[in-house]
């Protein structure tokens, strides 16, 4: 309980120096702020941005190749975490003095992995030496591996004048650098079991794997994706001419990664962005 209220009181201070520094801008800085400018020429804000993508592949990819599987199951929906880093610039929009608003421009690069795991079916084995049978437990698996160029324009509305809460949408335009995936078919117990190797297939972990497709290209996958992101920032300056953004956004997919299947790359991106001032 006492480091739940020491956090809040924390978080609680942050905003108010953070708020009691915007209100003096205009007195002690040499150049504009995005909340509260002052009469100086107008300054563009750069510096870096970094963050985490919580991946939503939002998807139904069907059956997929597996000779002698013809119940092989649908891969939905995969999960997964990967990250993006590149350069923010910031520019305010209107009067100096009054402006709430700035166009924000990111190019980042970006990793969308993801995974979805589905439940196989109970195969019955011989036991060796005896009429018995054992059940098996097999599993399907799918992992994705991507990764994107990305060009991002952000409107940035300040709904409270002096406060560092700020609301951003814009469009995202992605090129992808890679496209894989690798799909495997796995015995799960027990374990002293093994698949007997059929020609035509790679096989793993001593034979209890196999590798239906091992870090291959995904087939009729788009170069490029575009998005619709929209989120919260908030401002915390730091110094008269720096300041850094915390921020959540949805990134959500409007195209389809792929033509064969209705998949749309959609993550959560949580991160900072840090800027300083710099006059035009």
């Amino acid at each position: 309980m006492k480091r739940k209220l020491t956090l809040i009181l924390f978080l609680l201070g942050i905003i108010l120096i953070s708020n009691d520094a915007m209100a003096q801008r205009g007195v002690i800085t040499e150049f504009a702020t995005p909340l509260d400018p002052s009469a100086k020429p107008t300054p563009i804000y750069v510096g870096p941005a970094a963050g985490v993508n919580i991946m939503g592949h939002n998807m139904n990819v069907k059956h997929l190749d597996f000779v002698g599987q013809p119940l092989c199951p649908d891969f939905v929906d995969a999960a997964g975490l990967g990250f993006y880093a590149g350069l923010t610039m910031e520019y305010l929009i209107g009067d100096v003095a009054t402006s709430n608003s700035s166009v924000i421009v990111r190019a980042m690069y970006n990793t969308y992995p993801g995974s979805v795991t589905v439940d196989g079916d109970n195969l019955p084995v011989a036991v060796e030496n005896s009429s018995d049978y054992l059940n098996t437990v097999t599993e399907h698996s799918l992992d994705i591996n991507s990764s994107a160029v990305t060009l991002e324009a952000m409107y940035k509305f300040n709904p409270i004048q002096g406060m560092g809460l700020g609301l951003v949408a814009g469009p995202v335009f992605d090129y992808h650098l890679s496209k894989t995936w690798t799909q495997k078919f796995m015995l799960v117990s027990p374990n002293n079991v093994a698949f007997e190797p059929v020609e035509g297939y790679v096989y793993a972990d001593n034979n209890r794997t196999i590798l239906i497709k091992d870090n291959q290209e995904i087939e009729n996958a788009s170069s490029i994706r575009i998005g619709l992101k929209a989120g919260l920032q908030y401002e915390i300056l730091l110094g008269s001419k720096f300041y850094v953004v915390p921020s959540v956004c949805y990134n959500f997919g409007i195209t389809s990664f792929n033509s064969d299947y209705d998949w749309r790359i959609s993550p959560l991106q949580i991160g900072v962005d840090a800027r300083y001032a710099l006059a035009l």
